[in-house]
């Protein structure tokens, strides 16, 4: 096997965290307080930190979803809330007009 070959499968193996967090779907910002907060594994080689694809993969199967359904709702809400203040807004402004 080449060099190419193996350096080729090694980088497919692991994710800098901010590949990983394309991969995610997050910001880079947001996943990195996403592995603190459920633990993802990651592995420091020299300055950086990289997540090996299983774990991500592993992550995305468990917790993945579950992130997911709970980004929704909250989006969800923010949405609603909004419609209501600007209806709101709407309905304070018809009682100023004659």
């Amino acid at each position: 096997m080449s060099t190419q070959t193996i350096r080729r499968k090694t980088q497919r193996n692991f994710f800098d965290i901010p590949s990983a967090a394309y991969e995610a779907g997050y910001s880079p910002r947001h996943f990195r307080r996403i592995i603190e907060e459920d633990g993802i594994p990651v592995m420091q080689i020299g300055r950086k930190f990289f997540i090996v694809a299983r774990d991500l993969e592993a992550w995305k199967a468990t917790h993945g979803e579950t992130r997911l359904q709970q980004a929704i709702q909250q989006l969800d809400g923010w949405i609603k809330r909004s419609v209501e203040s600007s209806a709101d807004v709407e309905g304070m402004e018809d009682e100023d007009e004659p």
